[in-house]
């Protein structure tokens, strides 16, 4: 094959392509996010957006993971070094709203558009995941206490103590989550008081108190399942300006 030949064929085989900094441009747009959105979501400067969005800066594998969490694609998705225009919008199963069931919520975690750490597959269940219970308690009068290393805390009838989860969360704008204290503590009394609803974006551990309703006193132990989170894939990415 002559060389202008061999530079035809290759002119040919990008013809219709974009760059990985023009299909993430496209992206944006598409999710009705500014570079200014992008730095505060992913962590790193505008400078650094506006780079890769201009070519002047390649997606790291680093990047490429923040990347999957904000939009939905996996991380070897936008390490791609050419994207076809017709993956500007993406396929129509990936933006089918609903309840993520236990190997999607594992694929998601896999892929990194879905931020559980650690995380454990044992704890899946059929359309949720149970999260487990930080070592560090707060009792009502502010003392901390740590159940680490084998240690336990006795919930005496009538009393609380605020708890967060083991596992951070960190949820893209497209996904919302739901919690519920588990089966085991429910069955003993135990009522969780959290915000029903962790909102897209979210990132950290979960947060609230678990009030003993019961008629006795109940051992948390560090670790255990405290309680379930639901996630939600949304129809549509929420508006920049949606109140929170």
């Amino acid at each position: 094959m002559s060389e202008g030949s061999q530079g035809k064929t290759e002119a040919d085989g990008r013809a219709g392509r974009i760059t990985p900094g023009a299909h993430l441009r496209a992206e944006l747009q598409r999710l009705g996010l500014d570079q200014v959105a992008v730095s505060k979501a992913t962590g790193v400067s505008r400078q650094s957006v506006n780079n890769i969005i201009n070519g002047r800066q390649t997606i790291s594998r680093a990047m490429a993971g923040k990347l999957s969490r904000l939009t939905g694609h996996n991380s070897d998705y936008w390490l791609s070094d050419w994207f076809g225009k017709a993956r500007r919008q993406p396929a129509a199963p990936q933006r089918i709203a609903g309840l993520l069931v236990n190997h999607q919520i594992a694929r998601a975690v896999k892929d990194g558009i879905i931020g559980i750490e650690p995380f454990a597959s044992r704890h899946l269940r059929a359309a949720s995941i149970d999260l487990t219970l930080n070592p560090v308690l707060i009792k009502a009068n502010g003392d901390r206490v740590n159940i680490g290393r084998g240690k336990h805390f006795v919930l005496e009838p009538g009393r609380a103590v605020n708890v967060t989860t083991l596992e951070s969360i960190e949820l893209p704008r497209d996904f919302l989550g739901r919690t519920g204290a588990v089966a085991g503590l429910c069955g003993q009394g135990i009522v969780a008081s959290n915000l029903f609803q962790v909102e897209p974006g979210f990132r950290g551990r979960l947060s609230f108190s678990l009030f003993n309703a019961g008629e006795g006193p109940v051992r948390l132990r560090a670790y255990d399942p405290v309680i379930g989170l639901e996630i939600i894939r949304l129809g549509a990415t929420p508006d920049n300006d949606a109140a929170s």
